[in-house]
């Protein structure tokens, strides 16, 4: 189990288990990688998760605050899909499709907030169950340059992840629109359906402690073999 995950599980039972209680303050980055001998990119992946499943939230110039655990709320991952395709007795796959760094279009540089001919990284995923085409996945992040990826992380690393081991910037914060959609032209082959056939689109935003977007993408799930569904629990159950 990466180091990361098993800090993870750490700080989410002692959180779970009331030891740590909403509002009270997490240790900064540099004393819980001294605390737990680890290097401060490991802390800050391990605080992504944490944020991500919104368990703590981050306030520049004040630090990382316990968050209540937000049960209320639908996260739908890349992970999630893994384990729901494994549940119905699948076999989930990722196909990395493409991967290039282009001069972000003005919609995404929009998005993302960036100067006009602003660079960024895209990559496409085909969501594969079996054999059978389940969704397709695009995201955008900024790009940094002199910063390598490799293809099996792009394969199969979730796109908040992906961002924190490669930018300066830590995802703490994730917003998802659900939506109903036709299937384009181009995704239909892809999808192995005709245009037009129907589908969900959900659509992700992902910011930084200092509310600008780290990354934006989304999904196109196809509407006749796929239902969302959310399931959260701890990371550890808590004895």
């Amino acid at each position: 189990m990466p180091p990361y995950f098993q800090l993870a599980q750490i700080l989410e039972q002692k959180i779970l288990s009331g030891e740590l209680r909403p509002g009270d303050s997490l240790p900064s980055e540099n004393q819980l990688g001294r605390e737990y001998n680890l290097s401060r990119m490991t802390v800050r992946k391990c605080l992504s998760i944490l944020a991500e499943r919104g368990l703590i939230s981050a306030h520049p110039g004040r630090g990382t605050f316990v968050s209540r655990p937000a049960l209320d709320r639908a996260v739908f991952t890349i992970e999630e899909f893994h384990k729901e395709m494994s549940r119905r007795g699948l076999n989930p796959e990722a196909r990395l499709l493409a991967v290039k760094v282009l001069k972000a279009p003005a919609e995404i540089g929009e998005k993302l907030g960036l100067e006009e001919g602003g660079r960024v990284m895209y990559f496409c995923r085909l969501l594969l169950a079996g054999d059978t085409p389940m969704a397709l996945e695009r995201k955008y992040m900024r790009f940094k340059k002199g910063s390598p990826i490799l293809e099996n992380e792009l394969q199969y690393k979730a796109f908040s992840e992906v961002i924190s081991m490669h930018s300066d910037v830590l995802p703490v914060r994730s917003r998802m629109i659900l939506r109903p959609v036709l299937v384009g032209e181009e995704d239909g082959p892809l999808l192995q359906v005709p245009a037009g056939s129907p589908a969900l689109c959900l659509e992700q935003y992902l910011y930084a402690a200092d509310e600008t977007v780290a990354g934006w993408g989304f999904f196109v799930f196809r509407g006749d073999r796929f239902s969302l569904v959310s399931e959260i629990r701890p990371l550890k159950e808590v004895e």
